[in-house]
């Protein structure tokens, strides 16, 4: 397999035709008949074009030449003097050709050059994707128009240039998703640092705004059908891949492969992670390893040491005791798994277990006392965002977890026979559905919630355990709202409005576990 390194330098590995001119004729007469501009700029713009073909008369040498060639103007340098003038003063000539399907180009040039004027360029020539239908779409999911508008301008314009597609139809998550990737891997590129200083300010300067337009982008088509993957709050994160030696590779993504059948993805996660730092750890300190089969419990022994005492790369100091805990748990449950399964190339038993890891902290949530609660409730009352304030009561009145209010369907509320507000929570922890009465406030806040969202435009959620299709309560811009938005910001302002503060300010598990009513001894299991 190649290397990241090796498709990075180059040029184009992924080309999707051979780049051809069109025909001389053809351009001149598009160009001239563009009588709303002045001779003089059309006149040039025709002898910038004759510039650029005479220098490249094959067009696919001048996708061999080295990127600062290619992309002509470098940062810094004056608009009308670029040290590559042909290249750079042929950019409406190359748009030209990308929408008329005679070339197609790779994201590092469109990366590199910043500003292209595709849409500009397709009004000339008659052409319209369909790209403000996509900016239409956004606006009814809750987007500010011009932020729509600027998203799916870059991003259609660069996804249609790179894949020589015509309409906003055709746009896939996957054309997405190779744009992502194209975005993480450019600072690798030999010939990155002639255009940002750094990684890092490329990262969170352009390339942080380029992923929101991306990903603005990909919650339209999500709800268009046209993407399958579901829009979430946050960008996925990236890694690298296991780097294992062949025997001990191969084990370890069979488990991992089994464990993704029966396990939560953020489960899995945790679960290679484990494996990760164990096996990073054994790499540096005992290289001749090359099977699981030769570890040993002092092996495991001595990585459970090093983990308590080695300062991490993010924090400079050593794991707290959850994560000592879930990488334990997690190492264990992989000696456990391919011992039970009969792995080849495994201790076949447990090389550690529960005893070896550190106690659990003693977490006890307090309840809010009457006068904490007298001054907060009234704030929680106030908020002014019909979601934040519905989450909180029904946390308040119901004890639910906060994923699972953040998780609540449209259909989450209705009464019993005798008139008492009841909600259903889906079992996502436990698997278990189950119904719990509602105080009168919670329920009014709620379906004043239900109200706002009833007709509301965004395609069904797929609940990635059940299975089951969704429309949810608690979303924005065809998105879940996330619990910190539905939970912590709004605690922390009803604490600043109602001056609660310490020992008495609450958080989201106090709020869950210390302000629910007493449920009624015929009521405590309803769904039976």
């Amino acid at each position: 397999m190649a290397s990241t390194a090796a498709l990075v330098a180059a040029p184009d590995p992924v080309r999707r035709q051979r780049p051809r001119h069109c025909p001389e004729g053809q351009y001149i007469a598009v160009v001239r008949s563009q009588t709303s501009f002045n001779r003089q700029y059309l006149n040039a713009k025709l002898r910038y074009y004759r510039d650029f073909r005479t220098r490249w008369p094959d067009l696919e040498a001048w996708f061999a030449e080295p990127l600062v060639e290619r992309a002509g103007r470098l940062p810094g340098e004056p608009f009308h003097r670029p040290s590559f003038p042909t290249s750079h003063r042929a950019r409406t000539y190359l748009t030209y050709l990308g929408l008329r399907g005679y070339a197609t180009f790779d994201y590092r040039w469109m990366f590199a050059v910043g500003q292209l004027r595709v849409h500009d360029q397709a009004a000339l020539l008659g052409i319209d994707p369909g790209t403000m239908a996509l900016v239409e779409e956004a606006v009814a999911l809750g987007y500010n128009r011009m932020s729509a508008k600027q998203a799916m301008h870059w991003s259609v314009a660069r996804i249609v240039l790179r894949n020589g597609l015509t309409d906003v139809a055709d746009i896939t998550g996957d054309h997405v998703a190779e744009v992502l990737e194209a975005i993480r891997l450019f600072p690798e590129d030999p010939e990155f640092a002639s255009f940002y200083p750094s990684a890092q300010q490329f990262y969170e300067g352009p390339a942080k705004s380029w992923i929101t337009h991306l990903h603005q982008l990909e919650v339209v088509l999500f709800h268009r059908g046209q993407a399958a993957k579901q829009p979430r709050k946050l960008m996925p994160s990236w890694k690298p891949p296991l780097t294992l030696p062949p025997r001990m590779l191969a084990v370890a993504q069979k488990w991992l492969a089994a464990r993704k059948l029966t396990d939560a993805p953020s489960t899995v996660d945790k679960l290679e992670l484990a494996v990760r730092t164990f096996c990073r750890w054994l790499e540096a300190n005992h290289s001749g390893i090359t099977t699981f089969a030769d570890v040993t419990r002092d092996h495991c022994l001595g990585w459970i040491g090093h983990i308590a005492e080695a300062p991490t790369e993010k924090t400079g100091k050593p794991l707290g005791v959850m994560s000592r805990i879930q990488r334990i748990s997690g190492l264990s449950q992989f000696f456990r798994d391919t011992a039970l399964w009969q792995y080849p190339d495994v201790p076949g038993h447990t090389l550690i277990g529960a005893g070896d890891a550190p106690k659990f902290p003693l977490k006890v949530p307090r309840f809010i006392p009457d006068d904490g609660l007298d001054q907060l409730m009234p704030a929680i009352d106030a908020i002014v965002c019909p979601f934040q304030r519905a989450a909180l009561l029904v946390a308040r009145w119901s004890g639910a977890r906060r994923t699972e209010i953040q998780r609540l369907p449209m259909d989450c509320l209705d009464r019993y026979p005798d008139g008492t507000a009841r909600l259903r929570l889906s079992g996502r922890k436990t698997y278990k559905e189950r119904v719990v009465p509602l105080h009168e406030d919670a329920a009014t806040a709620l379906q004043q919630a239900i109200d706002l969202r009833r007709n509301a435009p965004e395609r069904p959620f797929t609940d990635e355990r059940t299975g089951e299709e969704i429309r949810y309560l608690f979303m924005s811009h065809g998105k879940l709202l996330s619990t910190f938005y539905l939970f912590e910001t709004p605690i922390q302002d009803a604490c600043k409005a109602g001056r609660t503060g310490p020992p008495g300010r609450p958080c989201r598990h106090r709020t869950r576990h210390g302000l629910g009513p007493p449920v009624p001894a015929h009521r405590r299991h309803p769904a039976r």
